[in-house]
């Protein structure tokens, strides 16, 4: 009898480890690729990068990625979990279970809310610092917004499942 306790909830702590490493690479490499040739791809039809100014300015990529990103991929992670837990495919803490779908929609929106917040007050911040008409150049734009959705990626997966998750030896 307890033998096959333990071999499911040994399944069921592969089925995290699966579950993170098939989401976060689902969420990482395409994140990061687009969000990396697009701006460039934008900002190669023009001479210079600007923050806040020009047609195609750095705002205009980073804002709404700082919101849709972090609600996107909380909302999705928080949907597999439930799924998860409903099946019992996986092995979560007990008083900790996704209810409904209000639950979230808060999170995921909070999630994105407090993103977009922080990074248009970097971009005020990099705008008053720097000389006016200030170029960001082309390449590093498009790398630095490369990297940040791929941070965005880690950062509210690991966000999502932090409170499920049991650690296991």
């Amino acid at each position: 009898m307890s033998d096959s306790v333990e071999y499911d909830e040994e399944a069921k702590a592969s089925n995290w480890k699966k579950f993170v490493r098939k989401n976060l690479l689902i969420h990482l490499i395409p994140n990061m690729v687009l969000n990396t040739i697009i701006p460039y791809f934008a900002f190669k039809a023009q001479n210079s990068v600007h923050l806040f100014s020009g047609e195609q300015n750095l705002a205009r990529f980073l804002l709404p990625m700082s919101l849709l990103l972090p609600f996107m991929i909380t909302l999705d992670i928080l949907k597999k979990i439930k799924e998860l837990q409903h099946t019992g495919a996986i092995y979560y803490k007990e008083n900790v279970k996704i209810s409904g779908y209000p639950f979230i929609l808060k999170k995921a929106g909070l999630n994105g809310l407090y993103s977009i917040l922080i990074v248009f007050t970097l971009m005020l911040t990099l705008h008053f610092s720097f000389p006016p008409n200030h170029d960001f150049g082309v390449t590093l734009s498009a790398i630095c917004a490369g990297l940040l959705a791929g941070l965005y990626s880690i950062t509210f997966f690991y966000l999502a499942i932090r409170k499920f998750k049991i650690e296991t030896t």
